[in-house]
């Protein structure tokens, strides 16, 4: 996940933006920038065309990408503008500082790394805009975010998990060496969905391919979760049908149920997927980063879980 666009990941963030455009929904885009310790930083925000009196919010990270161009990038893989028009949710897809998350890992590829940038004071930033504008609820604030943007899901809701009902990571996992220190103060409900062919992010862990630092394994990312949310320990599998046996994968969902204030993880195990978002389109040249699960659709899955997953009030 280095921050030129001729890496693996930045390849699949090149894709994305050489999708097709969404066609154009009835809410708004707006880009924002804000200063913070004295740097501009950006991000654009989806508004609904009809709004709650009590507004979800998702934050939406992309992956490793060019300078400038996360944001587009995301919401052409993903559509969750799409999404949050049809739910009524405020949808924001911030610009990571020169291409990259500072996401735990020990990354010298990264300049965000290199020069210390506190993307989680950027998260409080933004949140602390919307909610002068929007009447945000602040038990259904909500992220997601695909490689990179993966990784600093699961670093921000782990300092964060007073304020993160949920996350779904995708292709990402706890990064080395932060996981060493997780332990969160809060418990958060999480959904994983990751591929066991991934090429870019392995399944099982170790060095990203191409780019610079480590994360720990899928599984072993689960059980950290899982025990600080204090879910039963015996898993239960959830039926999940190969709808489409010409894609090459196929999908595998696993429960750990009935965590600290009514809190789930699940793990959606995509058996030969690649770095990819289940459920998207990739040009035929990027067939390096392997097989699109296209047996579910990613973002209405994790909408989903988000719906099914408030914070509970605390007594």
């Amino acid at each position: 996940m280095g921050g030129k666009i001729t890496s693996f990941v930045g390849a699949a963030a090149l894709a994305a933006l050489l999708l097709p455009s969404p066609v154009l929904v009835a809410g708004t885009f707006r880009d924002i920038t804000l200063i913070l310790s004295g740097q501009d930083r950006t991000f654009r925000i989806f508004v609904p065309g009809r709004l709650e009196e009590s507004i979800p919010i998702l934050f939406v990270f992309h992956g490793s990408q060019e300078a400038g161009h996360g944001a587009a990038s995301i919401i052409s893989l993903t559509h969750f503008d799409r999404i949050a028009e049809a739910n009524h949710f405020i949808a924001i897809f911030p610009e990571a500082f020169d291409g990259n998350w500072n996401d735990g890992r020990e990354n010298e590829m990264a300049q965000s790394y290199l020069q210390d940038i506190d993307d989680i004071a950027l998260v409080d930033k933004i949140l602390e805009t919307v909610k002068s504008e929007y009447p945000i609820d602040l038990h259904r604030v909500y992220a997601t975010g695909f490689s990179n943007g993966a990784i600093f899901c699961h670093y921000l809701a782990a300092n964060r998990s007073t304020l993160f009902a949920a996350i779904a990571p995708v292709s990402g996992q706890l990064a080395f060496p932060f996981s060493k220190k997780f332990h969160p103060k809060d418990s958060v409900s999480v959904l994983e969905v990751h591929g066991t062919s991934d090429p870019v992010v392995p399944y099982g862990g170790g060095r990203i391919s191409d780019d610079g630092g480590e994360v720990i394994g899928v599984e072993e990312t689960v059980e950290y979760w899982s025990r600080a949310d204090d879910c039963k320990s015996r898993y239960i599998q959830l039926p999940m049908a190969d709808l489409n046996p010409n894609d090459g994968c196929y999908p595998e969902k696993f429960l750990w149920a009935d965590g600290k204030h009514d809190t789930d993880v699940v793990l959606c195990r995509v058996v030969g997927g690649g770095h990819t978002w289940p459920g998207s389109s990739l040009p035929f040249y990027l067939f390096f980063l392997g097989n699109v699960c296209l047996d579910f659709n990613a973002s209405e899955m994790i909408w989903q879980f988000f719906k099914n997953h408030p914070k509970a009030p605390k007594f």
